[in-house]
């Protein structure tokens, strides 16, 4: 019997030739990455009364620790807690340790870390963005991630998996925010509650690492374990372009599916239909096409994180601006998701076009997504590309928050409501 692509990688990680959905194995972990969630993996063995913290980390190379969720400090709290989170890494010893690191972890990941066919942990949930370059990457709790630090395993429930199949051409205005969102206000955002999704068909085909991180890192909103695209000419080209840990390129070992292989569901998206969608407050499968709440008077809009804050995204963004000027009464924030994409934008001349348009541009960072920087008072409606909008997410709990492609966020900021993108891209 055939296998999917977590199966087989589940079968490499166990050591065995063949597994099913259901089955119950010990996996050896191919790399962890962490942020400031490793200072309370250190506390919590302290606080269980293991003497220094955890005995030992399994494997210094295929360990890193990443300080860029709060980056840089905005309070005292954050400065204090990164202070001990330097401290930890010299008691460990760790070889991959990047201080006051402004960037998403998830990006950051991918553009100098995970590879093809790994097992990857992360301390966050979004890490199944890591999906985008055939990596089966996963958040785990403080607890899962102790045990897989020290010993290097951890156990798994081989998970089915759903295969979601891309057909049709994109339009301009269409984006991988778009389909998960329509894949949740269609089948709800727990349809895919501790299973693999398998990204394909010629529309997956077609899409650049960018708009499949955007895809990948929205798996979880769907209840997703992983959520994974299949190793092509995007991801090696864009593999080829990495210079950070060059001496594990060898590593990597690409996975396809069987054709045999079994699936629990298919769906598919006939592209040339779809309509740019929008969740509406406050949850993520609140889905209608954006035709339906256009006209809705907004005072924010941003473009940004792990999903959204990639260069063809704020691409996309100065493609709608450039030229023209945000509402007058609508703040536009705009957050690239690394240096690296950041100084990718410096160069293509993005980040005049945004001033020159009225956009306010922000380091690198987390920081709109929960709400640290652009905090919403009550009241106030805001349109962003960022990955929740539950209620009180990103300030004030009496705010609403529309979730959207960055097409469909930028065309909102010019008319100050919320507007269909196709209105301004053909």
């Amino acid at each position: 019997m055939g296998m999917t692509m977590v199966e087989k990688v589940m079968a490499r990680a166990a050591g065995v030739s063949q597994v099913h959905p259901g089955q119950y194995v010990d996996a050896k972990i191919d790399r962890v990455i962490a942020h400031e969630e490793f200072y309370r993996i250190h506390m919590a063995a302290e606080e269980v009364g293991i003497p220094g913290g955890l005995p030992d980390i399994w494997d210094r190379d295929r360990f890193h620790v990443l300080l860029e969720h709060f980056q840089p400090a905005l309070n005292v709290t954050q400065s204090v807690r990164q202070q001990k989170m330097r401290e930890v890494a010299r008691r460990y010893g760790l070889i991959h340790f990047r201080d006051a690191l402004c960037g998403v972890i998830h990006r950051v990941a991918i553009e100098d870390y995970v590879l093809p066919g790994e097992l990857a942990l992360g301390a966050d949930s979004h890490s199944v963005a890591w999906g985008a370059i055939n990596c089966v990457g996963t958040g785990m709790g403080e607890h899962e991630l102790a045990y897989a630090l020290v010993y290097g395993t951890l156990w798994f429930k081989v998970p089915e998996t759903i295969r979601v199949s891309l057909e049709g051409p994109w339009h301009a205005a269409l984006s991988g925010k778009d389909v998960a969102l329509y894949l949740a206000g269609q089948h709800t955002s727990t349809f895919a509650l501790y299973k693999a999704l398998e990204f394909t068909g010629p529309g997956a085909a077609a899409m650049p690492i960018d708009a499949r991180i955007a895809l990948a890192a929205h798996a979880v909103e769907l209840g997703g374990k992983f959520g994974l695209f299949g190793y092509d000419d995007h991801t090696a080209r864009f593999l080829a372009a990495r210079t950070a840990m060059a001496h594990q390129k060898s590593w990597a070992s690409p996975v396809a599916p069987d054709a045999d292989a079994r699936y629990c569901q298919e769906v598919h998206i006939d592209l040339g239909r779809l309509e740019p969608q929008i969740a509406q407050p406050h949850n993520f499968d609140n889905v209608v096409p954006v035709r339906q709440v256009a006209g809705t008077k907004i005072h924010q809009a941003q473009v940004g994180s792990c999903a959204n804050g990639n260069v063809d995204d704020i691409a996309t963004v100065v493609r709608i601006v450039k030229g023209k000027r945000v509402q007058p009464g609508t703040r536009f924030f705009v957050q690239p998701n690394s240096w690296a994409v950041y100084r990718t934008c410096v160069e293509r001349g993005f980040i005049p076009d945004l001033l020159d348009a009225g956009v306010q541009v922000l380091s690198p960072g987390c920081h709109l997504c929960l709400g640290m920087q652009g905090a919403l008072a009550p009241g106030d409606v805001c349109i962003t590309s960022t990955t929740r909008n539950f209620r009180g997410r990103m300030g004030s709990g009496e705010a609403l928050i529309y979730l959207a492609s960055p097409a469909t966020v930028a065309a909102s900021a010019l008319a100050g409501a919320i507007a269909d993108p196709r209105e301004v891209l053909q």
